[in-house]
């Protein structure tokens, strides 16, 4: 009786544990060591390319003020990460709460991914561009989970320029907001 319930569960052991079949979790099993590490290197490489720059069109704005604002951040960024898509252009919202009024949100693809440390870098493409920092967000980039904020002057010969940049990482976007001028945020130092 003994040896029965012993020789029952080595059966229910053996069938358990697969019969040796593969799981899932074993790599295929290759006759060159070389076949199985060309696998693991394909399956472990990420495109270092930006499929949201891809699938997007390149945006044409028709406003005299978004090709203005076009023509000074596009040179930066081409600059930075090379190929970049206009995506979006959007002209004057309503006031907000405190009073801030977003005369145009331009909002650009770039094609490699952007990670966090992209936006330290652009940072640095603009100062180096000849763009001064504004009070608004400060002298440094603003650091997000996500994101990382910035904020500049220009001026062209149209007009002057209040900009904050969102380098957006989860949507894997540049984001630029034009401010009216004048702000109190423009004026805190």
């Amino acid at each position: 009786m003994i040896s029965f319930l012993a020789s029952a569960v080595l059966f229910f052991v053996f069938i358990g544990s697969g019969c040796g079949q593969n799981q899932g979790g074993e790599p295929t099993k290759y006759q060159s060591q070389a076949g199985l590490e060309k696998l693991t290197m394909q399956g472990g490489q990420a495109s270092p390319d930006n499929p949201r720059f891809f699938s997007a069109r390149n945006f044409t704005s028709g406003t005299s003020v978004a090709k203005d604002i076009d023509s000074i951040i596009r040179p930066v960024l081409v600059k930075t990460f090379k190929d970049t898509k206009l995506i979006s252009a959007k002209g004057p919202e309503a006031p907000r709460i405190d009073g801030e009024v977003v005369e145009d949100r331009l909002i650009y693809s770039v094609k490699p991914i952007l990670i966090l440390s992209d936006g330290d870098k652009l940072h640095a493409a603009f100062r180096a561009a000849g763009f001064p920092t504004s009070p608004r967000l400060g002298s440094k980039p603003q650091h997000g989970r996500k994101n990382v904020m910035m904020s500049f002057f220009r001026s062209t010969s149209l007009r002057g320029y209040s900009f904050e940049i969102n380098v957006d990482i989860a949507k894997q976007q540049i984001e630029v907001m034009s401010y009216k001028l004048g702000s109190k945020y423009d004026r805190l130092m």
